[in-house]
């Protein structure tokens, strides 16, 4: 996959630091927090990475879930989403030990039906317990 073809498709421009961000990102199914996204680039600033993760998610390049701790965690969305509405609604799984969250793309969410007046513009489940590292441990 062409992450710069990516950043362009969605109107942003294709800096360094974008590229940084987007290619830990994808390779990984886990979903970063702003801090440990901090720590792995030691040219990228706390501000400027704020506005990377805003633009791209802005943009349905990532998504946000929030963890256990009530930590904002951010996963690139697995499919290339609306600007307007992320549709890359997934299971999120939360390891009690480790604290790293997994984006569980294979596991299908059920189909929800919402009461009369009731329209949803988006979901998130979060699963609790033992990734797989933890629970041979």
């Amino acid at each position: 996959m062409d992450v710069s073809k990516q950043i362009r498709d969605k109107g942003l421009k294709v800096t360094p630091a974008r590229l940084n961000v987007i290619n830990v990102l994808h390779g990984s199914h886990l979903a970063y927090s702003h801090a440990e996204l901090e720590s792995l680039f030691s040219k990228i600033d706390r501000v400027t990475l704020y506005r990377i993760l805003k633009d791209f998610e802005d943009a349905g390049l990532v998504h946000k879930i929030i963890d256990a701790q009530g930590v904002t965690r951010f996963a690139l969305c697995e499919h290339s989403c609306p600007d307007e509405h992320h549709v890359d609604e997934h299971v999120h799984f939360n390891c009690n030990a480790c604290h790293k969250m997994f984006c569980l793309d294979k596991v299908h969410l059920p189909q929800l039906k919402m009461p009369g007046g009731f329209k949803m513009t988006g979901l998130q489940t979060l699963i609790f317990g033992l990734c797989n590292k933890c629970s041979l441990s």
